[in-house]
């Protein structure tokens, strides 16, 4: 109990002291309004805002923290020398919790910069949301190409260096692989494999979803990486080299629409996964892909900023199509 209790005292401590300037990112484009998830509505809205990573992502409360510094007392232990917070663990717990909930709530709300700024204050727990917020604004907000590169480098180095805490959280995992993702569709073919992402990427899946064969994301992602190396290197390269086929790319995404038809992503990712894959002769289905995405109501900044993504998609697919 005394560990515990120190624990808790030292992240909290370290909260007060902490003085990490906030990122200079670009603020959200976007309204905002709708994301609002102060006090309780942050709890009720959970399951949905974070379906896409399963059925049971567990809320960040005082229960999980106590169980969290129990069983891995390291996932909130800051080196600091200040004046350590006073209070018993459950009270420590609480307070640690609110931070941590904030943290999420600043992502949810597209305060990414914020997001990150909160959420490195407090040890590995706060530094799954803040890296998963550093994924979302590098991938959607920043325009500079060497910029974005390096946030996401950033975000796989924060996270290998977790060790096997990043074992422990399945948004931390799917960070780390979703960044991966898209470095690898940017980079060049001697590139990524001199990184090992294309061995990498179907590993850490397949360990996703070892432990969970029903998480939408994962099986999206999945699919999206068969069509993305058969459009680097071809079907059949991608078959002998790498086991990837349109097969697999087609059953993957079957499974997470099976799962969830209410993400964003998965729709779009599959559209572009279609034109990757055959060309222009599923130009109807990818087109009733992207129609599906830009009509789902965003509950959060990320999906908003999908929306959007997808809208961009649809315009040109469109301009495409009526060119054709």
């Amino acid at each position: 109990m005394r560990s515990l209790l120190f624990a808790l005292s030292v992240s909290l401590g370290f909260l007060s002291f902490c003085a990490n300037a906030q990122e200079d990112w670009k603020t959200f484009p976007y309204d905002q309004s709708a994301f609002d998830y102060s006090g309780d509505k942050l709890r009720k809205a959970w399951p949905q805002l974070t379906r896409g990573f399963g059925n049971s992502y567990p809320f960040p409360d005082e229960e999980w923290v106590l169980n969290m510094v129990a069983q891995h007392p390291q996932i909130l232990s800051i080196p600091t020398t200040n004046t350590l917070s006073q209070g018993t663990p459950e009270a420590l717990a609480s307070a640690y919790a609110e931070k941590l909930q904030d943290a999420w709530r600043s992502m949810f709300r597209g305060d990414f910069a914020q997001a990150k700024q909160q959420g490195m204050a407090l040890g590995f727990g706060g530094q799954i949301p803040a890296m998963f917020s550093q994924v979302i604004y590098a991938t959607f907000l920043e325009t500079d190409q060497d910029e974005k590169h390096r946030l996401l480098e950033q975000v796989i180095d924060l996270t290998d260096e977790a060790g096997d805490l990043a074992k422990l959280d399945v948004v931390a995992q799917f960070g780390r692989i979703y960044a991966k993702a898209r470095l690898g569709e940017e980079l060049s073919i001697p590139v990524t494999l001199k990184r090992g992402y294309s061995s990498q990427i179907p590993d850490e899946l397949d360990a996703i979803l070892s432990k969970d064969p029903l998480q939408p994301y994962a099986l999206a992602l999945y699919g999206g990486y068969q069509a993305g190396v058969i459009r680097k290197v071809g079907s059949m390269v991608g078959g002998l080299t790498y086991g990837v086929s349109t097969e697999k790319m087609e059953t993957y995404f079957k499974r997470s629409f099976a799962v969830r038809d209410d993400l964003p992503i998965g729709h779009y990712e599959y559209a572009n996964a279609l034109t990757y894959v055959y060309g222009d002769a599923e130009d109807s289905k990818a087109l009733k892909h992207l129609q599906q995405a830009v009509t789902i109501p965003p509950i959060s900044a990320m999906e908003s900023l999908e929306i959007a993504h997808a809208k961009t998609l649809l315009a040109t697919f469109k301009k495409r199509v009526a060119g054709n």
